[in-house]
Formats: structure tokens, C-alpha cells, sequence
């Protein structure tokens, strides 16, 4: 396997002054589990909006595969992210009055492709069959996070990307959650980039690279 995710010198600005990534540089490989540690407010969330690209950086490349996104246009990175790249968000953004099955169906049916039992086995695969009928405003928060990651996967996505997944959780929870990502990359080879103020959520991870000043370096206790 080799690097899946090259980042080289990424720098976002906002505005004039406020400089959020002052040259960050990162190389995941293909299959890897890596958790971005920092506090809040450092540029996490940036970060991974750009590696997902929902964000553009001001200067600096980013390619994942063959593929340059800096150079992409917006129609060709939307198109990138339907298929390449799965998102979790700290508040599951889940659609309320819809099921958990057809939360589920809307990456499917968004991309044009037929369901083909995808959704009944990740149901399963994430230990959310027994409430795929539930409207989603009515489970529990752990509940709704696993059918976040559930969904992140319909497309079968190389990358996974989450961003305080746990935030919103207890210990226990937040635990169980971490064993999906786990889950992910061991049964369907996801690579997987979390981001986290949490200590130890970092402990799940293959390896962890601590934002720091716009920088990322390794972590070190």
C-alpha cells in the first residue's frame, strides 16, 4: 500500500490577518487510522474540509490518488466527494423525520445507484438493524452516530473523515462509536482521518498527528 492522502504545505487564510494553516503537510496511507489531535479552535474542522473538499486552501496542493483537488472545478469535486469520500459530523446531521433506513438511502439515491441490500448490511454490519424504522429524531445519540458512520459508507467511500464524532457522547458511547471506525477500516478497508480534542480517542488510532499552530506533527505524550 502507499500514501492515499498527500497534503503538502496547506495554508488557509481568512480574510487578511487570520491565518488558520500556515503550511500543514500530511500523507495518510491507504487503510491507515489517522486521528488529528488538537485543541478547539486550532483549524481542525479546515483541515478537514479541505482533505474532504468542502474547503479550498488558499495555497498549497493536495492530491488523494491520481487526483489533484486544488485543480478540480466545484461540479468535479462534488462528484469526488459523492464518491470517494464519507463524512461524520459531531451533530450526525441526520434528516429527523425521515427513518434510520432512509437516512441510509439518501447517499444511494443521490449518486443514482440501486440499493442492491447495501443498506440492510451496514444496518446490520453497525448493530443498527433493530431501529431501521425509528424516525431519527427519536433515537439516542450513540444510536444516531453510528448511523451517521453507517451512512458515510453507503457509497463505499476510501475516506472517512469525522470531525469530533464523540463530541456530543458520553464514555460509554463514544467508546462504542470508536469501535466503528474501527470497524470501517477493518471490514471495508476505509481510511480513516478523525479529528479530536479528546486524548484518548487518539488512542484508536494507528497513528496521531498533533494541529498546532497551523502545523501538524507527530504526537507525542
Amino acid at each position: 500500500m502507499g500514501a492515499l492522502i498527500i497534503a503538502k504545505n496547506l495554508v488557509k487564510r481568512f480574510g487578511k490577518d487570520k491565518e488558520i494553516l500556515r503550511g500543514a503537510s500530511l500523507s495518510v496511507e491507504e487503510g491507515e487510522f489517522v486521528a488529528v489531535y488538537g485543541h478547539s479552535g486550532c483549524g481542525k474542522t479546515t483541515l478537514l474540509n479541505i482533505l474532504g473538499g468542502l474547503d479550498r486552501p488558499s495555497s498549497g496542493s493536495l492530491s488523494i490518488g491520481e487526483d489533484e483537488l486544488t485543480t478540480m472545478s466545484e461540479n468535479e469535486l462534488a462528484s469526488f466527494r459523492l464518491s470517494r469520500i464519507g463524512f461524520v459530523f459531531q451533530d450526525y446531521n441526520l434528516l429527523g423525520d425521515l427513518t434510520v433506513r432512509e437516512n441510509l438511502d439518501l447517499p444511494l439515491n443521490l449518486s443514482g445507484r440501486l440499493n442492491e441490500g447495501r443498506v440492510g448490511h451496514l444496518l446490520q454490519v453497525f448493530g443498527i438493524d433493530h431501529i431501521s424504522d425509528e424516525q431519527a429524531n427519536k433515537i439516542s445519540g450513540g444510536e444516531a452516530q453510528r448511523a451517521a458512520i453507517a451512512r458515510a459508507m453507503m457509497n463505499e467511500p476510501s475516506i472517512l473523515l469525522a470531525d469530533e464524532p464523540t463530541g456530543n457522547l458520553d464514555e460509554s458511547n463514544a467508546g462504542k462509536v470508536m469501535e466503528m471506525f474501527r470497524l470501517a477500516r477493518r471490514e471495508f478497508g476505509a481510511t480513516v482521518v478523525l479529528a479530536t480534542h479528546d486524548r484518548n480517542l487518539t488512542k484508536a488510532a494507528s497513528r496521531t498527528m498533533c494541529l498546532r499552530e497551523g502545523l501538524l506533527e507527530s504526537y507525542k505524550e
